[in-house]
């Protein structure tokens, strides 16, 4: 079941790259915990196409992300593929030396090739993805610090949901 995730997430990856190569794209890498599983992303990020909102002080972009996770656990380990819009507040009043904070938020998809992690029921293999970031970017280059949570939403009971912490960084093409 890895390798099929693995499959499609590179498939899904090389057509995002090939179809958007014109547009503003990135990568992102983080890895982070929560509870007894550590988890690594590797993410494809495309920007949306213009600005949602502007003033001197902040702006509010964003982009798609198309992840690919893996979850180590103490006695288990599974993979997600997960698709999220996110939206990036950039505080333009607060550049110094290029550098500038931003806040990112999203709500998005993730398929689980398991329901079973560790002491976790995810209960379906169909589960939200939520996020929240602090970070700082100069250039085409940023790092952060995220909070992530995954859970089905009610939708199939248990509803395990699994909270995680992040650090990881972004490059723009």
């Amino acid at each position: 079941m890895n390798k099929l995730f693995t499959s499609i997430f590179i498939i899904l990856s090389l057509s995002f790259c090939t179809l958007f190569a014109k547009d503003s794209y990135g990568i992102s890498v983080n890895g982070g915990r929560g509870s007894t599983v550590d988890i690594a992303r590797l993410g494809i990020q495309k920007d949306f196409e213009s600005v949602v909102y502007s003033n001197e002080t902040f702006n509010i972009k964003g982009f798609h992300e198309l992840g690919l996770n893996y979850w180590n656990g103490n006695r288990k380990n599974i993979s997600a593929v997960s698709y999220s819009p996110v939206f990036v507040i950039d505080f333009n009043k607060y550049t110094t030396q290029g550098y500038k904070p931003y806040v990112d938020f999203g709500i998005g998809i993730a398929f689980l090739s398991d329901t079973l992690i560790d002491d976790k029921n995810m209960s379906s293999s169909f589960q939200f993805e939520d996020r929240i970031s602090l970070g700082i970017t100069k250039d085409n280059i940023d790092m952060y610090i995220r909070y992530m949570h995954y859970s089905n939403g009610g939708i199939k009971k248990p509803n395990g949901g699994i909270d995680m912490g992040l650090i990881g960084f972004n490059y723009r093409f």
